[in-house]
């Protein structure tokens, strides 16, 4: 960083830092230290009215900043609203200045620019921020810091300086005579006034000598606007609040430049990566490099993310693994729905057959005329290998059915996945970005309509099969239970009546969940998982509650309230009526809005 630079970073920042407190220390990565600073913004109204007119108004206004400080080659010193943390263990040096400056006020402020140095009082210590040396910590004020009286505070003019400034007795130490930066090329010169800094010397050639005479008395006596160069295309966004987290739009490949004077041109072409550069000038110093240092950041927030995604993308090669587990699984399940035309055919057919009747395979006519070769197991009679053929197809629908679910419980997974990468990629959680008016997908699970991503060589009655399946799938439960399919594929069970309501308890497993109206009486309305963990969509409970409400009181309603548990905390009360139960705990009480259709669009039938 240029020593003029700094110099006008100090200015501002200076000022500024007096009466605010340090409330922690974190590691942001290597060799990046950050100071979590309060009450920052508010400390030129705490002072004197002389300060207000000398000193410019704080451009930011929270009052909770963080001063990071990067050590390295690139050294560099910002103030933001963000920060990151490393979630590694902080090294002994960062807990050693936690214990010694946390919860602290900074009292005196000095810096010394040419040194790019920068020395805070803090209670009874003093923390060195050296751009060349990194950070130490001191317990003897340093050689040529500002420090505090015994038993009180310097006023605010007094209470933090700037060295080496116009007030010096040895100014002339610190600066050439202008006539003899003719001379710029004679290392001599340079080498005796720290103040011809590189990128000084590297800018004057290019400047007209009125022009060099300019730029080196407004350097000498301070202040003036800040220029950053960069091919960044963001907008300017100051005065950003702490949950406008700056990292959300700043990328991190961004080359960029700071500079305490306008560059030429010429100059500009030959710095690499900034050959199209924007120009942007900043009143405020610490304006400017809050803006550079959300592009820092983000790299940063980069680099410490590198390992948490290649954990998200381990993660996404186990589920590219089980997508194709569950294609190879939709292979063998559509093989056994075949199995349903064999048993038609079979079952057809019987008549012709002995009981006892067994054989390797029997050629049979289906409908079309056709001659169709049946394997058999040989050690079954026909009968026998018929209704193991509706049986193996009968379990394929139902796979089926569970397989096109877990897909899609799959694909919100690594939905997932990949929003975690995009997060940690940005540096920032990022919020849902749905679009307005953007529907969800409405998914059909088997026995209310077609099998999704069924594999297109198995060709088998879908209709006649699911047709099928609804009967067999009802078949199990009495006629005092209704039984209905949520529009996600969730099996709802209803009582009819009050001998209903007790076999639907009866029914229950421990993880299933119990709907029923919160106030008054209704039907016992039972959600059927197949697992304890999962989890039930929004849609299926606003329609099993709506089935709850469409069996009590309020019917006529358009919206009523429903509470919900777990099977397991719903105990039927002892010598009472059957369906009347004890709930041990209720999960919480949800507002449903009541759909009459829901009853014709999503009951079962016995007999279609």
């Amino acid at each position: 960083m240029d020593a003029h630079l700094f110099r006008r970073f100090c200015e501002d920042l200076l000022p500024a830092l007096i009466g605010s407190r340090i409330e922690k220390i974190y590691q942001a990565a290597d060799g990046v230290i950050t100071f979590s600073l309060y009450g920052l913004a508010n400390v030129q109204q705490k002072n004197s009215a002389s300060a207000k007119d000398t000193l410019k108004t704080n451009v930011f206004a929270d009052r909770k900043h963080y001063l990071t400080y990067k050590e390295g080659k690139e050294a560099f010193l910002f103030l933001s609203h963000s920060r990151i943390t490393k979630n590694d263990e902080p090294p002994a040096f960062v807990m050693r200045l936690r214990k010694h400056l946390a919860g602290k006020h900074i009292k005196t402020a000095a810096a010394n620019w040419l040194e790019r140095k920068i020395i805070l009082e803090v209670s009874d210590c003093w923390v060195s921020l050296d751009l060349r040396h990194g950070i130490e910590l001191h317990f003897e004020c340093p050689e040529n810091a500002l420090c505090s009286p015994a038993g009180g505070y310097f006023d605010f003019e007094a209470s933090y300086t700037l060295s080496p400034a116009l007030s010096d007795g040895n100014f002339d130490s610190y600066w050439a005579d202008f006539s003899q930066l003719r001379r710029i090329q004679d290392k001599d010169v340079w080498k005796e006034y720290q103040t011809l800094t590189p990128f000084l010397r590297k800018t004057l050639p290019y400047l007209a000598e009125e022009e060099q005479a300019a730029l080196y008395a407004d350097l000498q006596y301070g202040g003036g606007d800040v220029f950053v160069y960069t091919q960044n295309s963001r907008q300017l966004r100051v005065n950003q609040s702490a949950e406008n987290n700056p990292l959300r739009f700043a990328r991190n490949d961004d080359a960029f430049l700071l500079s305490a004077w306008k560059i030429p041109q010429e100059l500009l072409k030959n710095i690499s990566g900034l050959q199209a550069a924007n120009e942007l000038v900043f009143e405020n110093a610490l304006e400017a490099f809050s803006y550079i240092g959300d592009m820092v950041l983000a790299k940063l927030q980069k680099q410490n993310s590198a390992g948490t995604i290649k954990q998200f993308q381990a993660q996404l090669k186990r589920l590219a693994r089980l997508e194709i587990k569950l294609a190879e699984e939709e292979e063998r399940l559509a093989r056994l729905v075949q199995k349903k035309d064999e048993a038609l055919l079979l079952q057809a057919n019987l008549y012709r057959f002995a009981a006892d009747y067994k054989a390797e395979y029997v050629i049979l006519e289906d409908y079309a005329g056709e001659e169709v070769k049946i394997v058999l197991d040989k050690a079954k009679t026909v009968r026998e290998n018929m209704h193991g053929y509706f049986h193996a197809a009968a379990r394929g629908i139902r796979g089926l059915e569970h397989l096109v679910r877990r897909r899609q419980e799959l694909e919100r997974e690594k939905q997932n996945v990949l929003d975690k990468i995009w997060e940690e990629d940005a540096g920032a959680s990022i919020k849902e970005t749905k679009k307005k008016g953007e529907k969800q997908p409405v998914f059909e699970y088997g026995l209310l309509g077609k099998i999704k991503n069924v594999n297109k060589k198995a060709k088998f009655s879908q209709e006649a099969a699911i047709k099928n399946e609804k009967s067999k799938a009802i078949s199990k439960y009495p006629k005092e239970v209704q039984v209905f399919r949520s529009s996600d594929g969730f099996m709802i069970l209803r009582g009819r009546d009050t001998k209903g309501n007790g076999l639907v308890l009866k029914m229950a497993s421990p993880y299933d969940i119990w709907v029923h109206i919160a106030e008054g009486t209704s039907a016992h309305v039972l959600i059927k998982r197949d697992h304890a963990k999962q989890e039930i969509p929004p849609r299926t409970m606003q329609e099993a509650g709506a089935l709850a409400l469409l069996k009590s009181w309020a019917k006529t309603q358009e919206k009523g309230y429903v509470q919900y548990s777990y099977a397991k905390f719903i105990r039927p009360m002892k010598n009472a009526a059957k369906g009347l139960v004890h709930v041990d705990k209720s999960e919480g009480t949800l507002e449903i809005k009541i759909i009459p259709e829901y009853e014709e669009r999503l009951k079962i039938e016995k007999h279609e």
